[in-house]
Protein backbone atom coordinates (compact mmCIF):
# COMPACT_ATOMS: atom_id res chain seq x y z
CA UNK A 1 0.00 0.00 0.00
CA UNK A 2 1.01 3.33 -0.83
CA UNK A 3 2.45 5.84 1.69
CA UNK A 4 1.18 9.61 0.76
CA UNK A 5 2.61 11.64 3.65
CA UNK A 6 5.79 12.27 5.14
CA UNK A 7 7.10 9.74 7.69
CA UNK A 8 8.79 12.35 9.81
CA UNK A 9 9.77 13.32 13.34
CA UNK A 10 7.26 11.55 15.81
CA UNK A 11 5.58 9.96 13.09
CA UNK A 12 8.60 8.38 11.92
CA UNK A 13 9.85 6.96 15.41
CA UNK A 14 6.40 5.82 15.61
CA UNK A 15 6.80 4.11 12.67
CA UNK A 16 10.49 2.69 13.14
CA UNK A 17 9.01 1.55 17.07
CA UNK A 18 6.01 -0.79 15.24
CA UNK A 19 8.91 -1.56 12.18
CA UNK A 20 11.15 -2.87 15.49
CA UNK A 21 7.92 -5.44 16.44
CA UNK A 22 6.80 -6.59 13.07
CA UNK A 23 10.28 -7.29 11.01
CA UNK A 24 13.30 -9.56 11.76
CA UNK A 25 15.35 -7.37 9.75
CA UNK A 26 16.63 -3.96 8.08
CA UNK A 27 18.25 -3.19 4.73
CA UNK A 28 19.82 -0.14 3.15
CA UNK A 29 21.88 0.55 0.07
CA UNK A 30 25.13 1.76 -0.61
CA UNK A 31 25.28 2.65 -4.08
CA UNK A 32 28.25 4.86 -5.34
CA UNK A 33 27.23 5.78 -8.91
CA UNK A 34 27.09 9.11 -9.71
CA UNK A 35 28.38 10.76 -6.87
CA UNK A 36 31.68 12.87 -7.20
CA UNK A 37 34.87 11.35 -5.91
CA UNK A 38 34.61 13.42 -2.75
CA UNK A 39 30.94 12.26 -1.92
CA UNK A 40 32.21 9.03 -2.54
CA UNK A 41 35.15 9.03 -0.19
CA UNK A 42 32.76 10.50 2.60
CA UNK A 43 30.11 7.20 1.64
CA UNK A 44 32.62 5.11 2.42
CA UNK A 45 33.36 6.29 5.78
CA UNK A 46 29.79 6.57 6.59
CA UNK A 47 29.22 2.87 5.56
CA UNK A 48 32.39 1.65 7.15
CA UNK A 49 31.42 3.29 10.59
CA UNK A 50 27.42 2.37 10.49
CA UNK A 51 29.24 -1.25 9.60
CA UNK A 52 31.54 -1.14 12.81
CA UNK A 53 28.66 0.54 14.87
CA UNK A 54 26.35 -2.68 13.55
CA UNK A 55 28.15 -5.16 13.22
CA UNK A 56 26.54 -7.60 16.15
CA UNK A 57 23.55 -7.23 14.31
CA UNK A 58 25.35 -8.11 10.98
CA UNK A 59 23.24 -10.59 8.71
CA UNK A 60 24.85 -10.37 5.02
CA UNK A 61 25.93 -8.20 2.61
CA UNK A 62 26.10 -8.58 -0.84
CA UNK A 63 26.93 -6.50 -4.55
CA UNK A 64 24.48 -5.96 -7.10
CA UNK A 65 22.46 -3.13 -8.63
CA UNK A 66 18.60 -4.66 -7.65
CA UNK A 67 16.89 -4.66 -4.30
CA UNK A 68 13.55 -4.49 -3.42
CA UNK A 69 11.93 -1.83 -5.66
CA UNK A 70 15.64 -0.95 -8.04
CA UNK A 71 17.30 -2.30 -10.56
CA UNK A 72 20.01 0.03 -11.79
CA UNK A 73 21.75 -0.29 -14.82
CA UNK A 74 22.57 0.97 -18.63
CA UNK A 75 21.82 -2.78 -19.78
CA UNK A 76 18.50 -2.45 -17.56
CA UNK A 77 17.40 0.67 -19.07
CA UNK A 78 18.37 -0.71 -22.54
CA UNK A 79 20.58 2.11 -23.32
CA UNK A 80 24.14 -0.41 -23.56
CA UNK A 81 25.78 -2.76 -21.64
CA UNK A 82 27.16 -2.06 -17.77
CA UNK A 83 30.62 -1.19 -17.57
CA UNK A 84 32.84 -3.68 -16.05
CA UNK A 85 32.67 -3.50 -12.19
CA UNK A 86 29.21 -1.96 -12.26
CA UNK A 87 27.97 -4.58 -9.64
CA UNK A 88 30.35 -3.45 -7.21
CA UNK A 89 28.87 0.02 -7.18
CA UNK A 90 26.14 -1.24 -4.94
CA UNK A 91 26.68 -3.10 -1.83
CA UNK A 92 23.20 -4.24 -0.46
CA UNK A 93 23.39 -4.53 3.89
CA UNK A 94 20.89 -6.23 6.13
CA UNK A 95 20.99 -6.64 9.77
CA UNK A 96 18.84 -7.78 12.47
CA UNK A 97 16.36 -5.99 14.23
CA UNK A 98 18.32 -5.03 17.65
CA UNK A 99 18.35 -2.54 19.95
CA UNK A 100 21.48 -0.89 18.26
CA UNK A 101 20.14 -0.98 15.28
CA UNK A 102 16.71 1.10 16.40
CA UNK A 103 18.70 3.46 18.08
CA UNK A 104 21.00 4.21 15.16
CA UNK A 105 17.69 4.24 12.83
CA UNK A 106 16.67 6.76 15.29
CA UNK A 107 19.28 9.02 14.92
CA UNK A 108 17.64 10.47 11.46
CA UNK A 109 13.93 11.43 11.99
CA UNK A 110 13.35 11.13 8.34
CA UNK A 111 12.58 8.22 5.94
CA UNK A 112 12.98 10.03 3.08
CA UNK A 113 16.59 11.44 4.34
CA UNK A 114 18.19 7.42 4.32
CA UNK A 115 20.35 8.96 0.97
CA UNK A 116 23.88 8.86 0.24
CA UNK A 117 26.42 9.48 1.04
CA UNK A 118 25.41 11.14 4.47
CA UNK A 119 23.31 7.83 5.45
CA UNK A 120 22.92 4.86 3.68
CA UNK A 121 19.51 4.39 1.35
CA UNK A 122 16.45 2.53 0.64
CA UNK A 123 15.63 1.28 4.03
CA UNK A 124 13.31 -1.32 4.25
CA UNK A 125 12.34 -4.24 6.71
CA UNK A 126 11.53 -8.04 6.24
CA UNK A 127 9.57 -10.16 8.20
CA UNK A 128 10.84 -14.13 7.32
CA UNK A 129 12.20 -12.87 3.91
CA UNK A 130 9.14 -11.27 2.70
CA UNK A 131 9.47 -7.35 2.67
CA UNK A 132 7.20 -5.77 4.83
CA UNK A 133 8.63 -2.36 3.84
CA UNK A 134 10.56 -0.52 1.52
CA UNK A 135 11.34 2.94 0.61
CA UNK A 136 13.26 4.77 -2.19
CA UNK A 137 14.15 8.23 -0.30
CA UNK A 138 15.12 10.12 -3.55
CA UNK A 139 11.90 9.57 -4.98
CA UNK A 140 9.76 10.04 -1.43
CA UNK A 141 8.04 6.85 -1.98
CA UNK A 142 7.58 3.91 0.68
CA UNK A 143 5.08 0.66 0.10
CA UNK A 144 4.00 -1.04 3.14
CA UNK A 145 2.36 -4.59 3.05
CA UNK A 146 -0.34 -4.66 5.63
CA UNK A 147 -1.16 -8.43 6.44
CA UNK A 148 -4.57 -7.50 7.23
CA UNK A 149 -7.37 -4.86 7.57
CA UNK A 150 -6.17 -4.84 11.57
CA UNK A 151 -2.72 -3.87 10.65
CA UNK A 152 -3.68 -1.17 8.02
CA UNK A 153 -6.13 0.28 10.34
CA UNK A 154 -3.51 0.24 13.05
CA UNK A 155 -0.77 2.32 10.63
CA UNK A 156 -3.76 4.64 10.70
CA UNK A 157 -4.15 5.14 13.58
CA UNK A 158 -0.67 6.55 13.99
CA UNK A 159 -0.81 8.27 11.18
CA UNK A 160 -0.19 6.89 8.18
CA UNK A 161 -1.79 8.16 5.04
CA UNK A 162 -2.15 5.38 2.29
CA UNK A 163 -3.25 6.34 -1.40
CA UNK A 164 -5.42 2.96 -1.27
CA UNK A 165 -8.69 4.36 1.13
CA UNK A 166 -9.61 0.93 2.32
CA UNK A 167 -7.57 -2.20 3.30
CA UNK A 168 -6.07 -3.97 -0.37
CA UNK A 169 -4.79 -7.53 0.37
CA UNK A 170 -0.81 -8.58 -1.11
CA UNK A 171 -0.11 -12.21 -1.39
CA UNK A 172 2.98 -13.13 -0.73
CA UNK A 173 3.65 -14.46 -3.91
CA UNK A 174 4.00 -10.47 -5.39
CA UNK A 175 6.19 -9.51 -2.50
CA UNK A 176 10.09 -9.30 -2.54
CA UNK A 177 12.13 -12.28 -1.00
CA UNK A 178 15.02 -12.48 0.18
CA UNK A 179 17.27 -14.88 1.69
CA UNK A 180 19.21 -13.04 4.26
CA UNK A 181 19.72 -15.61 7.55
Amino acid sequence: MTVDNKIENDLYVRLINYAFKKADAVMFVSRKDGFTRKDITRLDKTIFDTKQLLKSSFLKSRNGSYWVFMKVGYAHLGIGKDPDGFQQLFEVLFYETSDEVKEYLLTNRNLYNWLNPKYPEDLAFFKDGYCWLYSVAHEEICEIYCENKEEYEYLRSIGIEFSEKEFVPTTKEDLYFEIYK
